[in-house]
């Protein structure tokens, strides 16, 4: 396991003690770096956490006040098996990644519904019982066929938060990389960059 960054109420607490301390010695720079806490929690990654971390640490020990981070806990901070480095998307999920702003070509038709019939058989093996039971891969969408669209059942909610938006809680969110790395893996030769929703009945009602 990866130790990132103090947990956000850690490393508030943190922030407001070296704050304290700028305030009655000479620090340069004046304050300390600000911490990736509430929204800088949800719209950063795990390396830029972790970069964030080190910054603090090296002004603290600039500013002859290490003591004051260097006796957090372990079970204090947050850590992964392995940080992530993706590009966080508006709502602070992994909705794309840099490598996919590359240009690809579109697929071919039999490509494409070769793509689709994976998805149909192994749904159920794919993403799992749970989100099986409550939702079903419709078609590729998009100028090159790189969003997927998938219907769900209303009233239903995914692990991940929203059918249109993203936690705030990190493992939470990661419940998302897991679904989408999960049907790239499956169509490995045709990934996806972008997963949309939409309710069955509105499938049913042709409102596409």
């Amino acid at each position: 396991m990866k130790r990132i960054c103090p947990n956000p109420m850690i490393w508030h607490e943190t922030f407001e003690r070296l704050t304290k301390y700028a305030q009655s010695q000479p620090c340069t720079p004046p304050s300390p770096p600000v911490p990736l806490i509430l929204s800088g929690w949800s719209f950063t990654n795990d390396v830029e956490k972790m970069h964030r971390w080190e910054e603090t640490r090296k002004w603290a020990a600039k500013n002859g006040c290490i003591k004051l981070v260097s006796g957090i806990s372990d079970r204090d901070f947050y850590f992964v098996e392995e940080p992530t480095s993706y590009v966080i998307g508006p709502m602070g999920g992994p909705m794309y990644r840099p490598w996919d702003f590359d240009a690809k070509n579109r697929p071919s038709s039999t490509q494409i519904n070769q793509c689709m019939e994976i998805l149909l058989l192994r749904w159920h093996e794919i993403v799992g019982p749970d989100l099986a039971l409550i939702t079903k891969p419709l078609s590729f969408t998009g100028k090159k066929a790189r969003r997927l669209l998938v219907a769900v059942e209303a009233g239903t909610a995914p692990p991940w938060g929203g059918w249109s938006h993203l936690s705030t809680v990190e493992l939470k969110r990661r419940t998302f990389t897991r679904f989408r790395g999960a049907i790239n893996k499956a169509i490995a030769l045709h990934e996806v960059d972008h997963i949309d929703f939409i309710t069955k009945d509105k499938v049913e009602k042709g409102t596409l």
